[in-house]
């Protein structure tokens, strides 16, 4: 018999606070708890991209209360690697190796490697793909955000807008930044 899965994606920012890293993931964890006495006829799936941030800290929770997760990356792993420092790249790899699956999205039309090797629109183009290909398969999304709307693409604002649109049940868990 198939399993039924119950899914929770995740977006959020990357430069969360880190002296809250512990209440926010008290709160994660909390949430993922109550949604296993929910869906007890379930098993649970976090899907996430792992970027630095809000992803870790639903990851790290999801991994701590025995949830699997899959991994989908918006572009191949070594270019993904790129925007993380080298601490964060190591705990990605560490991830990378927990995870249930691992999938890298297919490139957004018209889009190459060589587009997406630099920080331009073509890049933010996968970043709006991967999160909105998580919103898709989601039941339900963790959205870990200051809660300021911007226009960028592919950013937390953007993916939450574009949940709310498709009647994604939403779980906010409000975050500082750094750079608020």
């Amino acid at each position: 018999m198939k399993k039924e899965y119950y899914t929770i994606g995740v977006t959020g920012h990357r430069d969360l606070l880190p002296s809250q890293e512990e209440e926010n993931l008290t709160i994660i964890k909390g949430h993922f708890l109550k949604l296993l006495r929910e869906h007890k006829d379930k098993e649970l799936l976090l899907l996430t991209p792992l970027a630095d941030g809000a992803d870790r800290v639903v990851t790290r929770a999801a991994n701590e209360v025995g949830i699997a997760f899959d991994v989908i990356l918006p572009m191949p792993k070594e270019l993904y690697c790129q925007d993380f420092s080298q601490k964060s790249q190591k705990e990605f790899i560490h991830y990378l190796k927990l995870a249930r699956n691992i999938e890298t999205i297919p490139m957004y039309a018209g889009n190459t490697l060589e587009l997406i090797a630099k920080h331009s629109t073509f890049r933010d183009f996968q970043y709006r793909q991967v999160g909105r290909t998580i919103v898709d398969r989601a039941d339900e999304m963790i959205i870990m955000s200051d809660g300021i709307e911007n226009d960028k693409m592919g950013g937390t604002s953007d993916i939450a807008k574009y949940a709310k649109i498709h009647g994604k049940i939403l779980f906010e868990v409000k975050c500082d930044r750094l750079c608020a």
